[in-house]
């Protein structure tokens, strides 16, 4: 079995209370280009890590929080 390359990134930075970041409506919106642009992992609104078969939409343009470690450590 492949390892997952995923997997080996370390875990997100989360506020003191154990929540995670939260982007404002701007960064959202400058995040989501550069995923669309940048992520090896997008493609056509999916993503490619979390597809198991059955297609996946990408969590992190849809989230105003950092919910993707791939995009926090590989594309930012």
């Amino acid at each position: 079995m492949k390892d997952n390359p995923y997997k080996r990134l370390p875990p997100l930075e989360r506020k003191p209370d154990g929540t995670l970041c939260h982007m404002t409506p701007a960064q959202r919106k400058q995040a989501n280009a550069l995923i669309r642009r940048e992520c090896c992992c997008y493609e056509d609104g999916n993503c490619i890590v979390l597809d198991d078969g059955d297609t996946c939409a990408c969590p992190q343009t849809a989230s105003f929080s950092v919910c993707c470690k791939w995009f926090r450590w590989a594309v930012l």
